[in-house]
């Protein structure tokens, strides 16, 4: 949890750097800067809730929409540098919390096995020395069949 809370907090600081760098200004169209903000917020939202497939997809469709506004001439070479190094950050940043989130789950999947491991043994343990009660009670009881079987031929 406190792994989560870290991460949303670290690429939540990164997406306002985002978002400030899709804000637009005089030579900066309000459409485009609406449409990298609409990117950011859906980034935003996708790993608010620990979703980092989506925030993989959201960032991939936040830089293809700077590279095309680019391209168009919508956005200058220093704004696309300013969100692609606020992208190359909140990336770091998610592939440290899928990281985290794959060791968590591994951490909890080897934590699962040794407690089935552990409940096979105590298991297979109680077995056997039920088992061992059960012979031991046997040795101590007279053996019925021998017993009569001779006292039929004395007679």
């Amino acid at each position: 949890m406190t792994r989560r809370l870290i991460s949303a907090l670290g690429g939540g600081a990164l997406l306002v750097g985002l978002l400030a760098g899709c804000a637009p200004t005089p030579s900066y169209d309000p459409t485009t800067a609406e449409r990298l903000q609409q990117h950011v917020l859906a980034v935003s939202d996708s790993s608010a809730v620990g979703d980092w497939a989506t925030t993989r997809t959201r960032l991939l469709e936040l830089e293809a929409s700077a590279s095309t506004a680019l391209a168009r001439g919508e956005i200058t070479q220093e704004r696309f540098d300013a969100i692609m190094s606020a992208l190359a950050l909140v990336q770091a940043d998610v592939d440290a919390a899928i990281a985290a989130a794959e060791q968590a789950a591994a951490e909890q999947a080897a934590a699962e096995q040794a407690a089935a491991e552990q409940a096979a043994a105590e298991q297979a343990a109680a077995e056997e020395a039920a088992r061992q009660a059960e012979e031991k009670d046997d040795k101590g009881k007279p053996d019925d069949k021998g017993k009569d079987k001779d006292d039929d031929d004395d007679d």
